[in-house]
C-alpha cells in the first residue's frame, strides 16, 4: 500500500504528539510504503534518530517550512496556530506535486489533532483520512473553581473552535472531504460528521527503554512518593495537583509530591508550597531531560495528573507502562483512559471541590496498598496491550483497507 502522510509533529526522544507520529509512521513503513510530509527543522532530530536504530526501508521523509519571516514571527508557540494553519495551506500545494510524480493509494492527515482546523492533504485528490481530531471542553464544575482570566480563556477557546469549524471554508472541505473521520472525541464533534466518524485511540506507547522503565515489582517504599509532570498551566491541572497533594499530607507526613515540569504558574505555586505547614513535601524539578523523567516515574508510586480540556497525554502512557496508577478526572480522553482499572477517575461533583475529591483518591491509594498495587500492574497491562504502537498501526491498517476495498 502507498500511503501519504502529514504530519506536522514528527520526532522522538521528547514525548508528546511528534512522540506519537515517529512510532506509528515508522511501524507502518515495516509493511507499506509511506511517504511522510513534516517539518523542515526536524531534520537532524530524524538524522540522529536513524544514526540509532535504521530507518525503515518503506519510509521516506519530505520536509517543508513556511518561508523564514514566516518562522521568525513563529518563536516558539507564539503564533502556533496561524503558522499550523498556513503550514497546512502550504502542505496542500507541495502534495499536490509529489503525487503528480508517484500517487498514493491513502492520504492521512496523521497529527494535529485539531477538528477546527484544515489538512492540507484534503486538497488533494486520493482518498483522505483525517485524524485522530477532537476537542475537550472544560468541565463547568473545574471552570467554577479556576480564576476569572481562565474561565475567559476557555469561554474564548470554545467560541473559536465553533467558528472555525462552522465557517472557516477550509476546515469546512477539510470534513467534507474525508472518507473517514478518526476522532478520541465523538461526542463533541459536529453532527454533519456522524456518518463518517469512527472512535480510535489518540496515542500509543512503545515498550522502549527511552520512554519508560517498567516496575516488575509494584510494592512501595515506606514513603508514598506522587508525581506529576506536565507544563504547569492552568487547564494541566498543575494546580490542583498541589493543592489536592498538600491536604492529603496534613493526614499523612510519610508522602511526597514530585513536580516535573515549567510553567506560568510556578511561581505561585511555590509560594502555595512555603506557607503551607507540609510544603516540605513537595519537590520542584523544573523540565528535566526524558532520562530523568523515565527514572522519576520509575521511582514513584502514583501518578497525579487532573488535566482538563486536554487528549491522552503520552506521560500518561508512559506512567501506566512504568506501572503507576493513574489518578485523574473523569470527563476526558484521559479518564477514558485510565477508567476504574488502572487507577482513579475521580468524578465532578456539586458536594465537594476537585481537589477535595483529588486528594481523597490519594488517600485511598496510600491506604489500600493491595489495591494500588493491582491498579498498577492493570494499567501497565493496560498500556502493553491496547495502547502499543504495533496495535495502533494495525488499527490504521483496518481502516485503510476499509475505505479502500469496502
Amino acid at each position: 500500500m502507498k500511503i501519504l502522510i502529514s504530519a506536522y509533529s514528527f520526532e522522538t526522544g521528547r514525548g508528546s504528539e511528534g512522540e506519537n507520529g515517529w512510532h506509528t509512521v515508522n511501524e507502518l513503513a515495516k509493511k507499506h510504503e509511506v511517504r511522510v510530509v513534516t517539518r523542515a527543522n526536524l531534520r537532524a532530530i530524524h538524522l540522529s534518530s536513524f544514526a540509532k536504530t535504521p530507518k525503515p526501508e518503506g519510509l521516506n521523509i519530505e520536509y517543508f517550512d513556511l518561508p523564514w519571516i514566516f518562522r521568525f514571527f513563529k518563536k516558539g508557540k507564539r503564533g502556533f496556530l496561524i503558522y499550523y494553519y498556513l503550514w497546512q495551506i502550504g502542505v496542500g500545494f507541495r502534495a499536490r506535486g509529489m503525487l503528480r510524480k508517484e500517487p498514493a493509494d491513502i492520504l492521512h492527515h496523521l497529527n494535529g489533532g485539531m477538528d477546527w482546523m484544515p489538512a492540507g492533504l484534503a486538497f488533494c485528490s486520493s482518498p483522505f483520512i483525517w485524524g485522530p481530531v477532537g476537542s475537550e471542553n472544560t468541565h463547568p464544575i473545574i471552570l467554577r473553581y479556576q480564576p476569572l482570566q481562565s474561565r475567559i480563556k476557555a469561554t474564548v477557546r470554545v467560541a473559536v473552535r465553533w467558528g472555525l469549524r462552522t465557517f472557516d471554508p477550509l476546515t469546512r472541505i477539510t470534513g467534507a472531504r474525508a472518507n473517514v473521520i478518526l476522532t478520541h472525541t465523538p461526542d463533541t464533534m459536529p453532527k454533519r460528521y456522524a456518518d463518517r466518524l469512527k472512535t480510535f485511540r489518540q496515542t500509543g506507547i512503545a515498550n522502549l527503554t527511552s520512554l519508560a522503565q517498567p516496575k516488575t515489582d509494584f510494592i512501595r517504599k515506606s514513603k508514598l512518593k506522587i508525581i506529576y509532570a506536565g507544563e504547569l498551566k492552568d487547564w494541566k491541572g498543575a494546580q490542583m495537583a498541589l493543592d489536592a497533594s498538600l491536604a492529603y499530607f496534613e493526614t499523612d507526613c510519610a508522602a511526597e509530591l514530585v513536580i516535573i515540569g515549567e510553567g506560568p504558574l510556578r511561581n505561585k505555586m511555590e509560594v502555595v508550597t512555603r506557607a503551607h505547614q507540609n510544603g516540605n513535601q513537595v519537590s520542584f524539578l523544573g523540565k528535566v531531560p526524558m532520562l530523568q523523567l523515565i527514572e522519576e516515574l520509575h521511582e514513584a508510586d502514583v501518578f497525579l495528573y487532573p488535566s482538563f480540556h486536554h487528549g491522552l497525554a503520552v506521560v500518561v502512557l508512559q506512567a501506566m507502562l512504568t506501572g503507576l496508577p493513574i489518578i485523574c478526572i473523569e470527563g476526558d480522553a484521559i479518564g477514558r483512559t485510565v477508567g476504574q482499572e488502572a487507577g482513579i477517575t475521580v468524578p465532578l461533583t456539586d458536594v465537594k471541590t476537585p481537589s477535595a475529591s483529588l486528594s481523597e483518591a490519594i488517600s485511598k491509594l496510600a491506604q489500600d496498598e493491595p489495591y494500588r498495587q493491582v491498579l498498577a500492574a492493570e494499567a501497565q497491562s493496560i498500556a502493553l496491550e491496547f495502547y502499543s504502537y504495533k496495535a495502533l498501526a494495525r488499527q490504521l491498517e483496518d481502516v485503510y483497507e476499509d475505505v479502500l476495498f469496502g
